[in-house]
């Protein structure tokens, strides 16, 4: 899981630069590049649901009983997490108004990113609850219809505006077949990954024909007449065929120990702390390119908004390690 982990969160990171760059209006070569990147990324929060799901049902203990099982979960995230808002908050937004920053913090709105925080406590509530099914392919094909329908739904037919909370992106809904896939691949590991094996040449293959499947707009040639959130959104059925091809590819692979997976390790372990901050450090870099009349739609930006982002949010992570 450590490499899907780091992978995703330098993703994460590619897709906030990149749709920063996207929204400047860049020249075509760059912004068929950038939409590229923003849209090869997009693997990054259903692979953290995924993970999420596989390691909570691997260690879940149902002796520990309910209220022990939530609050140990809520210690290793809610804490870090009300420290980030108020940071951002003072530092960033400066919005003092009491009443609506603790509605911002409660539903994720202190920053564009912080959504994945209340949507992950969603599913610690349910967990305990929806355990007994997890691993149960029915469930899992249950599972797999709910998110394809709201998805589908949302995505080709729905007029949805952003007042209407049933079709938001914190609604578990949209990310209930990642997080099942995980509990089933967790619950049944060995027969899983003996069956990983055995198609794994397939699956790669699916994989890149996935990529195509993914960059329908830039290779059907509309992705600059087309509403650019529509076209970019996780909500759509090709991220959802993506997204699992590329998590069974990763875990394909045999990972051997040394260098590179010291690396992956570290950034892994701080990915949390990455995740919180990084939209931070991308602002002020936007900022200071702004504020200094630099062009933000290029790919001069682009890359130096990737590695400071990165590396900024990794020296923030081992500082925080001394506090």
């Amino acid at each position: 899981m450590d490499v899907i982990r780091a992978m995703s969160i330098i993703a994460v990171i590619c897709i906030h630069v990149s749709a920063t760059v996207l929204g400047y209006k860049p020249y075509s070569s760059t912004y068929n590049f950038t939409y590229a990147l923003n849209q090869i990324s997009r693997f990054s929060v259903p692979a953290f649901i995924f993970i999420s799901g596989m390691g909570l049902t691997i260690s879940y203990n149902k002796k520990q009983g309910y209220l022990y099982f939530l609050m140990k979960r809520l210690k290793k995230i809610i804490p870090q997490y009300f420290i980030w808002c108020l940071i951002y908050i003072f530092v960033i937004t400066k919005n003092f108004n009491i009443r609506q920053d603790i509605n911002y913090i409660i539903y994720g709105k202190v920053f564009y990113h912080f959504y994945f925080i209340p949507l992950i406590v969603e599913f610690y509530v349910i967990f305990p609850f929806i355990y007994k099914f997890i691993g149960n392919k029915l469930w899992l094909l249950i599972s797999c219809i709910i998110s394809v329908l709201v998805i589908v739904y949302t995505y080709y037919y729905g007029n949805i505006t952003t007042n209407m909370w049933f079709w938001d992106k914190k609604n578990l809904l949209y990310w209930l077949f990642y997080f099942s896939l995980g509990g089933y691949i967790g619950k049944n590991r060995e027969i899983f990954f003996q069956k990983l094996q055995k198609y794994k040449y397939l699956i790669f293959i699916m994989f890149i024909c996935s990529i195509f499947y993914l960059l329908d707009a830039i290779i059907l040639g509309n992705q600059y007449s087309r509403n650019l959130e529509h076209i970019v959104t996780f909500q759509r059925p090709s991220v959802i065929v993506y997204s699992v091809l590329i998590i069974l590819c990763i875990l394909s692979i045999n990972w051997k120990n040394g260098l590179f997976m010291c690396i992956v390790r570290y950034i892994s372990d701080g990915s949390y702390t990455v995740y919180l901050c990084h939209a931070g450090i991308l602002y002020f870099c936007t900022k200071y390119y702004i504020d200094n009349s630099y062009a933000i739609g290029s790919a001069h930006f682009e890359l130096k908004a990737i590695l400071i982002t990165f590396f900024g949010a990794i020296i923030i992570n081992r500082i925080k390690k001394f506090l």
